[in-house]
């Protein structure tokens, strides 16, 4: 085999093999079958005359010529990553990129009062913005992919350069006509008595809520989950639960003159952060730099 016929889809099935550490698992990540996989790698070995895989257990591993196949994989994949970026600036003739990832319930707020600014500064700069959960920001900030992020949670990841901001109270957020709407505050036993509408574990608003149930010895049950801030407001617009954001975020959902917000009583949710983060290795480019400091000033502006 030479490199002009690498069989790339067949590498790539490998290196999701040794991600996952199995067959199974990797095809059902792939969303494709089992015996696809199986057949192209076992049509790799053959074309290599070396073993790729060796089982340990119930796990499938990878051989040192699997593993020197599928790091080359990574790193292939890695360039290709950087080049479409680069390109994606030339395509765009933008003289540079800025990528930044905000946490889903401040990227209104963010356009509005930052991007806006930037964008008057360095208007012929193409600008990402992103939003996902925290591990995938944490990894691409790693990797350089990003160049900051705005993040809301209850601790700063370590490793990485962090500002954090208050960003409180945590509010529940209920119709004029439920029974918390009335209260000037409430606490987590009251809410208890309630159905509660939830994020998902990635959402830094979740773990301050699981933070203030466990300080308080509660058990924490909700009635329905949501990805989606929008999700959890139209559950709460329809009655049926409690939904939590910051007055910030409930500020971009539309129809919020529906809905009343409800600071919890209690430290943690007075006391809750948003956090601009970036990596210490990561060189930036003039106008990212600015990015950076303009978010720096409206978020430090804020009462």
């Amino acid at each position: 085999m030479t490199f002009s016929t690498y069989p790339e889809k067949s590498i790539g099935y490998l290196y999701e093999v040794g991600v996952h550490g199995g067959i199974r698992r990797a095809a059902d990540a792939l969303g494709i079958n089992p015996s696809v996989v199986s057949r192209q790698l076992s049509e790799l070995e053959r074309t290599l005359q070396l073993p790729l895989l060796e089982r340990r257990g119930r796990n499938v591993v990878l051989t040192d010529v699997g593993k020197l196949l599928a790091e080359d994989y990574a790193l292939t994949v890695q360039r290709r990553k950087q080049l479409e970026r680069q390109l994606q600036d030339l395509r765009h003739m933008r003289g540079g990129s800025v990528n930044l990832r905000v946490g889903q319930g401040m990227v209104e707020e963010v356009v509005r009062h930052v991007i806006s600014e930037f964008s008057l500064a360095y208007p012929a700069v193409f600008v990402n913005i992103q939003s996902g959960d925290m591990q995938t920001t944490l990894t691409l900030l790693a990797k350089g992919e990003v160049d900051m992020s705005v993040s809301f949670g209850p601790s700063a990841p370590p490793g990485l350069k962090c500002n954090s901001f208050r960003r409180g109270p945590i509010c529940a957020i209920v119709p004029p006509d439920h029974p918390v709407a009335a209260l000037p505050a409430v606490t987590a036993e009251e809410l208890t008595r309630h159905r509660l509408i939830v994020m998902s574990e990635d959402f830094g608003i979740q773990r301050y809520l699981n933070a203030i149930f466990k300080n308080e010895g509660l058990i924490f049950t909700p009635a329905y989950r949501c990805n989606l801030f929008t999700s959890a407001i139209a559950l709460c617009q329809t009655g049926q639960g409690v939904a939590f954001m910051t007055p910030q975020t409930l500020k971009s959902i539309q129809f919020r003159e529906q809905l009343v917000a409800v600071p919890i009583d209690h430290r943690i949710a007075r006391e809750s952060l948003c956090h601009l983060l970036r990596s210490n290795d990561h060189r930036m480019t003039p106008a990212a730099n600015y990015l950076w400091r303009l978010l720096n000033s409206y978020f430090a502006g804020l009462p």
